[in-house]
């Protein structure tokens, strides 16, 4: 190699490691129903900007104490957890804005029939049709069980759900449906699709509930510039084909 061959080489790792040294880490917790929209968003960023986003999404009830025992810059969350945290001073005042909302879907497993849900008619014949059902706890704080229960008891279907159906955390209940053990199940539309588990639609509208999150920056963020420049990532018009696609509605785009 010549001695401008080594010259360039050695500027080009040199650049490279300057920017590096340079690029932040932008700490994030979410709730799980998020994650299938944020993290194709970090991904976008880390792209753009060449900062690192690191992503921890946990239970919805396990929010609060995942935030209080670790460093975050970033949490997205449901709206009661943020401000309970915002009300505990935990956040930067005036950070918080809405995100997103999701709806409570049906799932079915891989290659089954496709329940009729197109009218509030036609989802009580597929529940009430329906051998077996599965649900996630509805006294979970800021679930998907919580919403079930009162789209079902709208609809007149609480009692009918209740003979057949069978309480269970989020991944095994999917697991059991994918497994054929249940014919459908009640889940956030954002986190309905597992491997060999489809959506087989929305809750009808008029009986649709939603689950509102939103999205605030740490009291102190260690990477306070580049944090918010995430938030407005996310928050963008431009981020909305993301949340789209990961059952996601967003929440006044800017």
């Amino acid at each position: 190699m010549t001695s401008f061959g080594r010259f360039f080489c050695a500027t080009v790792a040199l650049l490279l490691s300057t920017s590096l040294a340079n690029a932040a880490e932008i700490k994030v917790l979410i709730a799980g129903a998020l994650q299938n929209g944020i993290r194709p968003l970090a991904a976008d960023f880390e792209k753009q900007t060449g900062n690192k986003v690191t992503v921890t999404a946990v239970n919805p009830a396990l929010v609060t104490n995942e935030f209080n025992a670790h460093q975050f810059d970033v949490v997205a969350s449901a709206v009661p957890t943020i401000g309970e945290l915002s009300e505990g001073a935990k956040l930067q005042p005036g950070s918080t804005q809405h995100l997103a909302r999701t709806g409570i879907g049906v799932s079915i497993k891989e290659g089954a029939p496709k329940p009729d849900l197109s009218t509030i008619e036609a989802f009580k014949k597929a529940v009430t049709n329906a051998k077996s059902i599965i649900y996630t706890d509805p006294n979970a704080p800021n679930a998907s069980g919580g919403n079930t229960q009162h789209i079902l008891a709208n609809a007149g279907l609480l009692d009918v759900v209740k003979k057949k159906g069978f309480q269970e955390g989020l991944a095994p209940g999917r697991e059991r449906i994918a497994k054929g053990e249940y014919e459908i199940g009640f889940f956030n539309v954002s986190e309905a699709t597992a491997r060999g588990v489809v959506l087989a639609g929305p809750v009808p509208a008029p009986l649709q509930m939603y689950l509102n999150y939103d999205i605030a920056l740490a009291r102190n963020p260690a990477a306070k510039n580049e944090a918010a420049a995430f938030v407005k990532f996310v928050t963008t018009r431009a981020a909305g084909t993301r949340w789209t696609a990961a059952g996601l509605e967003q929440l006044d785009a800017k």
